[in-house]
């Protein structure tokens, strides 16, 4: 079960994403891997900078730079016990492929929500 930590990259509004695979590019632009039927959860990293994580969606594929990207999730992350929930499909849509998708968050003392965009790829 992949986690990914959420947290601020320094006071910009960009996040800063590691997950429990040992992926740590001290940015956003992380690849986290997933099989299929995985759980993957994402939370708050110790001292974050961050309010919370407001929401987790796909991309829109209009855009051009996700026109590669497909669905490898079931559906949008949910929200449960202020953890934010997804899940793999099943069987593989095949090893390689990937979805970019959007984190929503919120910064102290401000309530705008902003958006970042990582990517899942499937390992198998």
């Amino acid at each position: 079960m992949p986690t990914i930590y959420v947290s601020r990259n320094g006071q910009s509004f960009n996040l800063k994403l590691r997950d429990s695979q040992g992926h740590n590019p001290g940015n956003n632009n992380l690849t986290t891997d997933a099989d299929p039927g995985n759980e993957i959860t994402w939370v708050l990293d110790t001292d974050s900078g961050l309010t919370a994580i407001t929401g987790i969606k796909k991309s829109d594929p209009a855009i051009p730079k996700y026109k590669d990207s497909i669905e490898v999730l079931t559906g949008d992350p949910t929200l449960v016990n202020g953890v934010w929930t997804g899940f793999v499909k099943s069987p593989s849509p095949g090893k390689g492929k990937f979805q970019n998708y959007m984190i929503g968050f919120t910064v102290p003392g401000d309530t705008n929500t902003y958006w970042d965009d990582p990517k899942i790829q499937m390992k198998s």
